[in-house]
């Protein structure tokens, strides 16, 4: 049992989901949080993979709506600066393996490594629509099963204890 039981799974599940919709937070709060609030390991995965998952279709339209009009505003303008030096460094990843170096770049557990920095890396390198998408799915199911499967023995030896 979670450290918190909830009455009702749905907001638990609700809860995990939302938590990771929230970019820089995403499966690394969202599987926790639906652990905590009681529900089973693979439940709080999967919720938090779908939750992180409805972030894709967002991050593509914000991400191209910001390159479009960043040199309007002066912020965003050094935000795009500032991500795009953070996943420069990736650059030889991408170039050699394509979209499944995107999945790579996602999983990696590092700041500016999720959904959002996979797309501005995408956005970077000119690649379509499809590879992008696949490239950042795959890499975030892969780590919401690698971050899961480490919070499940977390909290496991939390119940042991």
């Amino acid at each position: 049992m979670g450290l918190v039981a909830m009455r009702n799974p749905f907001v638990a599940v609700f809860l995990a989901a939302a938590a990771s919709l929230i970019p820089g937070l995403e499966l690394r709060v969202g599987i926790p949080t639906g652990i905590a609030l009681g529900l089973s390991s693979w439940v709080a995965i999967t919720a938090a993979i779908i939750g992180n998952c409805l972030q894709i279709p967002i991050a593509w339209f914000v991400v191209n709506w910001l390159y479009r009009h960043a040199g309007r505003v002066p912020f965003l303008q050094r935000w795009l600066v500032k991500t795009e030096g953070q996943v420069e460094r990736h650059r030889p990843l991408l170039r050699r393996f394509g979209w499944l170096g995107l999945a790579i770049f996602v999983i990696l557990p590092l700041p500016a490594t999720g959904v959002w920095g996979g797309m501005v890396l995408g956005r970077i390198f000119t690649m379509e629509r499809t590879p992008v998408l696949a490239g950042l799915t795959l890499g975030m199911i892969a780590s919401g099963l690698i971050w899961g499967l480490g919070f499940h023995g977390a909290f496991s030896l939390f119940d042991f204890i």
